[in-house]
Order: C-alpha cells, then sequence, then structure tokens
C-alpha cells in the first residue's frame, strides 16, 4: 500500500481519539484519504493534538485531512454531519474523536461495517469495544476526575464545584463523575455546573457563570473545571467574587496560561491527558496498521500526568523550546 507524504487541511473543528477493536475490520482501498475527524481548533487543546498529528504525518510520510467545527453552537448536530460527509468519500481510513455518540456512533458502525477502518481517539473510550474501530488513544476520563477530587479532599476542600463546559459529552462528563465519587468517597460536598456548548469558547460568559455559583454558594472552596479556557475564567470568577487565595482551582488540559497560574501558585494543578501524544499515535498506529497490519491491542492510555508546583517548571520550559507540545502556547 501506497502512503502518500505530507500535506495537512484543518477545516475548524477539533477531537481526539483512538483505539483498537477485537474485531478487525477489512482494510479501505489503497487510495483516498486519511481523515481525521476532531476538535475545534478555535479550542487551545486540540491546537497540540494536531500539533501530533502534523509532526507525525510529517515523519511517517501520511497525508490526511484534519476536519472540524468553526462554530461550536451546534456541536451535537455538527459532528455527525462532518462524520457522514467524511465516510461519504470513502476514505483510506478514519480517525474520529467520537465526541457525541448518539449521533456519531452509528455512524462509526457503518463506516467499520463497510470496511472503512476506524481508530478512535481523545472521546469514545467506553464506545470502541463495541462499534468495529480498531483501538483507542486517549485518557482514562473517570481518573482524571478521580485524582483531582483526592487531590483536592488531602488539602482540605470541603465543597468542590465542577464545572461543565461540554454537557452531552460522555468522556467530558466522567472526569466530574470521578471528581463528585472522589470528593463523596471522603464525605465531602460536590455542586455541579454546566454551561451551553456555545459559550464553551467564550471566557467571560463563563465567568460569570462561575461568579454566579460562587455568589449563590459561598461554601463553595475548591473548583475543578474541565478544560484549561474556564480553568483561567474560574481563576478571575474567584478574584471577582473578593477570594483570591480561598478556593482551589484545578483544571484538566493545559495551556501556557494555565501554566503560569500553576507556577504563581494561582491554580494548583492541571490534569494532563498528553493531547500531542493522541494526535502523534493516532498517525504512527494508522501508518502501521495500513502499512504493515499491526494494531494495539487495548486502550493506550495518556492521561491523567499530574502537573503541579513540583514540574510545572520543566513542562514550560518544554513548551517554550517546542511551542505547543505539551499543551496551547
Amino acid at each position: 500500500m501506497k502512503l502518500i507524504s505530507k500535506f495537512t487541511q484543518a477545516i475548524g473543528l477539533a477531537a481526539v481519539a483512538v483505539t483498537v477493536g477485537t474485531a478487525t475490520p477489512a482494510v479501505a482501498q489503497d487510495e483516498g484519504p486519511i481523515i481525521v475527524v476532531s476538535g475545534p481548533l478555535s479550542w487551545p487543546f486540540f491546537a497540540a493534538v494536531k500539533q501530533g498529528f502534523d509532526d507525525a504525518a510529517e515523519l511517517f510520510g501520511i497525508e490526511y485531512q484534519y476536519i472540524a467545527v468553526t462554530d461550536t453552537a451546534n456541536m451535537t448536530s455538527d459532528y455527525p454531519r462532518l462524520l457522514q460527509q467524511a465516510i461519504s468519500r470513502n476514505p483510506r481510513m478514519l480517525l474520529v474523536g467520537e465526541f457525541f455518540p448518539d449521533g456519531m456512533d452509528p455512524l462509526i458502525r457503518e463506516a467499520t461495517a463497510a470496511g472503512i477502518p476506524v481508530l478512535i481517539h481523545n472521546s469514545g473510550q467506553t464506545m470502541w469495544e463495541n462499534n468495529g474501530s480498531i483501538g483507542f488513544v486517549g485518557e482514562d476520563p473517570y481518573q482524571m476526575g478521580y485524582k483531582a477530587g483526592q487531590i483536592q479532599a488531602d488539602a482540605g476542600v470541603t465543597t468542590g464545584l465542577c464545572f461543565n463546559q461540554v454537557p452531552g459529552n460522555p468522556t467530558v462528563e466522567e472526569r466530574c463523575n470521578g471528581y463528585v465519587a472522589a470528593m463523596e468517597e471522603a464525605g465531602l460536598a460536590t455542586i455541579y455546573q454546566t454551561i451551553g456548548t456555545g459559550d464553551a469558547t467564550n471566557p467571560q460568559a463563563m465567568t460569570q457563570a462561575i461568579k454566579g455559583t460562587l455568589q449563590a454558594n459561598p461554601e463553595i472552596d475548591g473548583i475543578y473545571t474541565l478544560n484549561a479556557v474556564p480553568a483561567m475564567s474560574a481563576l478571575r470568577a474567584v478574584e471577582e467574587v473578593g477570594r483570591a487565595g480561598e478556593v482551589m482551582i484545578g483544571t484538566a488540559d493545559l495551556s501556557n496560561e494555565v501554566l503560569l497560574a500553576i507556577q504563581s501558585g494561582d491554580i494548583a494543578f492541571a490534569m494532563d491527558q498528553q493531547p500531542y501524544l493522541q494526535g502523534f499515535m493516532s498517525i504512527q498506529i494508522a501508518s502501521q496498521f495500513l502499512d504493515y497490519g499491526l494494531q494495539p491491542i487495548g486502550h493506550i492510555k495518556t492521561g491523567p500526568l499530574v502537573i503541579d508546583a513540583s514540574n510545572v517548571a520543566q513542562t514550560l520550559e518544554v513548551n517554550r523550546a517546542h511551542a505547543g507540545v505539551r499543551g496551547a502556547d
């Protein structure tokens, strides 16, 4: 089979997923695009995912196309539409972030049944084994949240807020489930808050939402956010209600802003799912599967990795030398 040399096309969405299924589907035609359906590039997280895709594509001589939404207001309906369009092009292979299973999983089953190899990355860790995909690359989301809850409980937090900016995404929801479980095991209280996906990239809207919750629930002394952008909104909200230094903030995912806030002590920690690895390893697996029929067996876990005061300086140093590899720059 012939693998084509580097080409990258970004059309606006984002995602992260890679997998390995129990039943290997037939390999698609030798010609045709390798298509990535992943997360919106307007989210800093997915810039690191795409950098991983790009670097691996150059290294392995792969031509691929990156497809994502540019407008996050209607992601639950737009992602199935994008995936359907990708399948209609009869791709050589699909690398999919299964963000919204209700709309996307039936389409993935349709693709694998038609002999198109599918690898899941970032989201879809509970679905890939049953939809014909060859594998999954990404975090263990429950453990991402559970470890965050343990850290806050051990630090003395008594009431924690889990803020979810992408309701409807099971992976993101599992982070909150893990966080709540760890806090409840310690006999502590939690509050769960969501915001519409249309405001998921609107820092001011998230700041106002978190601020309102803090004002209505002054007992909150810990916040766990599920992305770097709302983490900074949480920090601003805490400052605006006059409680800087009183509320412990932790987050999933990295950005330079978050890393600097950890270094300054304003944010306590970030749970890193290593998005660069999700993109890089997905392309590597695709290359070796299409060339040799090789595939990993099982969930390839890329997180959680805790970033805190003990290792944030090294993480920032890597990001300065290799922009975006350890998260958005």
